[in-house]
């Protein structure tokens, strides 16, 4: 079974785009933060996944911030519009 939610839709000042984006990217910059520091203590050599994932959640944000200065400085405003695709699975064990 497949969800697709629609998220986020419509048009923004720089601010609040900025607000809306970069508040979401930073909070999976913590989430995945946080899951590196648990597998540390679980398992020492399975966080490259959250690593990598933090790494292109930090360039995301770069690219972010570089749209709202642009959007900001030349009288923009930024139409964002995200689906979240949600999949039921089978769990894998093991």
């Amino acid at each position: 079974m497949t969800e697709n939610i629609a998220f986020i839709r419509g048009r923004y000042s720089p601010a609040e785009a900025a607000d809306v984006v970069l508040s979401l990217i930073n909070e999976k910059i913590k989430f995945h933060t946080v899951k590196t520091l648990n597998l540390r203590h679980e398992e020492p050599n399975s966080n490259h996944i959250s690593e990598g994932r933090i790494k292109g959640l930090k360039e995301a944000k770069k690219i972010v911030e570089q749209l709202v200065v642009n959007a900001h400085k030349n009288g923009f405003e930024l139409e964002i519009n995200s689906t979240i695709e949600i999949k039921l699975l089978e769990k894998v064990y093991s």
